[in-house]
């Protein structure tokens, strides 16, 4: 099935569904929840910027001065700064997938990622090189836990979805969600068990397009939607800037431009058209 929104700064606009989300073939409605996937990174930056805006964090101090737990084989992970985490530049050696993607909530899984770090080295130097990882984000969430004393999805419920009015959106943390809620995958014609994806701060949000367009409101609004203030003008700006513009990697790569949780900050399309993207 697909659910698909429109948004503009004012509200959302249009919204439509199509197909079944289970074998009935019901309709998906406007509360049917989907896995956002790596969209959900952009929640963990919000929540590190609203950390930054705070005077909590700052991008380029050392992730273990924030998490002490965080530790590696090589040396130089001392140098890994928020910022790296954040741009993908970290220099991890790959992602722990194991328990990542299961049938039913693994609440362990950022635990076990920090201990597959404390025995591997890094495969570059911190800041030199910008490669996608999955590992980089779920660090960020702990981060966002130890500084604010709270689980990442307790943390992220409270301060950006609860105040945006994203009510159905959601992490499996504990119970599986009510039968009917969630959009159900495929193989032929038989229907494959819930997944839950246990990497919360990478990819683990189940949400909406209703949702969504409230979090893409906030950053039409620079921060700010329905006169509620999530970020500065000035992190949303951070967010948007090219971060990968001065590092070593000797090919820059024109479709993956990192920002901070953004995965390209410029698309050739759009500048042609004058729209940030």
């Amino acid at each position: 099935s697909i659910t698909i929104g429109l948004t503009d700064a004012q509200g959302l606009v249009w919204t439509s569904s199509a197909g079944g989300v289970d074998a009935a073939g019901t309709k998906p409605t406007a509360t049917t929840l989907y896995g956002v996937g790596s969209v959900a990174k952009l929640l963990t930056t919000v929540a590190v910027m609203q950390l930054v805006d705070q005077g909590k964090i700052g991008l380029d101090q050392p992730v273990a001065k924030y998490l002490p737990s965080f530790s590696m084989r090589s040396p130089q992970y001392r140098q890994i700064t928020m910022r790296m985490l954040l741009n993908h530049s970290a220099g991890f050696p790959g992602a722990d997938y194991s328990n990542g993607f299961t049938t039913k909530p693994f609440p362990g899984y950022a635990k076990q990622a920090l201990e597959t770090l404390s025995r591997a080295t890094l495969k570059t130097t911190p800041g030199a090189i910008g490669v996608y990882c999955n590992d980089c984000f779920t660090v960020a969430g702990e981060v966002v836990a130890a500084v604010s004393g709270m689980p990442y999805t307790t943390y992220v419920d409270r301060n950006i979805l609860q105040p945006l009015g994203m009510r159905d959106s959601l992490f499996i943390t504990k119970a599986m969600p009510a039968a009917g809620t969630v959009a159900r995958t495929f193989e032929g014609n038989v229907m494959r068990p819930q997944e839950v994806t246990n990497i919360y701060a990478s990819g683990g949000l189940l949400s909406t397009p209703t949702d969504m367009g409230a979090f893409a409101r906030m950053f039409i609004g620079e921060g700010t939607v329905g006169g509620v203030k999530v970020l500065t003008p000035q992190s949303v700006a951070e967010m948007g800037r090219d971060q990968v513009a001065t590092t070593l990697n000797p090919v820059p790569d024109p479709y993956m431009i990192f920002g901070l949780g953004w995965d390209t900050v410029s698309a050739a399309s759009m500048r042609f058209e004058g729209v940030k993207g």
